[in-house]
């Protein structure tokens, strides 16, 4: 195998490393992202929780109020029924006070009904605060985990960038245009410029070569392209 493929090889081998670190870099954030909203959800379900126990107290307050003025009504006609002498008038007060008396039932029986979603609703709203508790504890124990990762990750791969632009610099000047032949097909072959023969198939396209091309790979005394897909391909030990 010529030199100038070895160091090819050797290129390719740091910028894929390279490559995937940078994935992984990249990746954290949508990680992270992906944490903080199941952290939102589990603080959405806590805030409508309370949000719900709020609304009842409120309810209550305000069927209170209504009741205490219907009884207020009560005392009012009941007051108007001692005062008057007409069968008419004293008839029309004891209908308002029977309609007054039943409102107070229904608001009663809706204010137990309200009780009761209350009570209900303390040991839903516990366990929703305690997950809560639990997935932030979870979350920023994972976030830290993933910025921590980040940090090794970039200290891995600045090291790695400088043994890349070692080994790019050899190339470059060797051939520069082989370098830069090899830069366009890492990006355009993602990430798969320098590729071996599978017996006399290009790896990269799996389509065959001709036999030339088979030929000076397996001679190995120069760089050859596979005609398909443009990629360098070289012969591995044991297809020759």
């Amino acid at each position: 195998m010529v030199e100038i493929l070895e160091k090819l090889l050797l290129l390719q081998e740091r910028d894929q490393k390279l490559q995937a670190f940078h994935h992984e870099i990249n990746g954290v954030p949508g990680e992270k992202a992906a944490l903080q909203r199941e952290l939102d959800a589990a603080q959405r379900t806590l805030e409508n929780d309370k949000a719900r126990a709020t609304q009842i107290e409120i309810e209550r307050k305000r069927l209170e109020v209504e009741a205490d003025a219907k009884r207020a009504q009560i005392a009012k006609y009941q007051t108007q029924q001692l005062e008057t002498r007409k069968n008419e008038e004293y008839s029309a007060l004891k209908h308002e006070i029977e309609r007054a008396q039943s409102d107070i039932t229904s608001i009663e029986d809706r204010e137990l009904e309200l009780m009761q979603e209350f009570e209900d609703l303390k040991p839903v709203i516990a366990a929703a605060d305690a997950k809560y508790t639990a997935e932030k504890n979870r979350v920023a124990a994972l976030v830290k985990t993933a910025d921590e990762k980040v940090g090794v990750l970039q200290g891995r791969a600045a090291e790695l960038q400088v043994e890349r632009e070692a080994v790019a610099a050899e190339v470059k000047a060797a051939d520069e245009d082989l370098f830069e032949l090899y830069e366009k097909l890492f990006r355009s072959k993602t990430g798969r410029a320098v590729v071996p023969l599978e017996g006399n198939h290009c790896s990269g396209c799996h389509m065959t070569v001709t036999p030339a091309t088979l030929r000076d790979a397996k001679v190995g005394a120069s760089v050859v392209s596979c005609e398909q897909c443009g990629r360098i391909i070289y012969n591995l030990p044991e297809y020759a």
